[in-house]
């Protein structure tokens, strides 16, 4: 769904059949998004293709909940931010990775 403005569920019920109280319902609802982006991996990707699992941390922000020193091994020393860690596939072949689930 694409629209301008802001993802509200007014706006979507704007630009779909679907009605603000259907979203509403929809958003209480718990949802495996992890088990979804293994299936949408395994879709997009045949299985002899080399991939391998990997996992990173990105630090960022200012003013946000849980902002801290953490350690970034990129740059070898503790910087300001957030801590992020990310569960991902990587595709070798096209040296791209899609992430599966992430936790703060």
């Amino acid at each position: 769904m694409v629209f301008q403005g802001k993802a509200t569920y007014l706006n979507m019920e704007r630009y779909s059949s679907a009605s603000e109280k259907r979203f509403r319902r929809w958003s209480r609802r718990n949802f495996d998004f992890t088990q979804f982006n293994k299936e949408l991996f395994a879709r997009e990707f045949p299985h002899n293709q080399e991939c391998i699992a990997a996992s990173f941390v990105n630090k960022s922000g200012r003013k946000t909940e849980g902002l801290g020193w953490y350690f970034n091994g990129s740059a070898g020393e503790s910087q300001r931010g957030l801590e992020i860690s990310m569960i991902s596939i990587t595709d070798l072949k096209s040296n791209t990775a899609y992430a599966l689930d992430a936790q703060q």
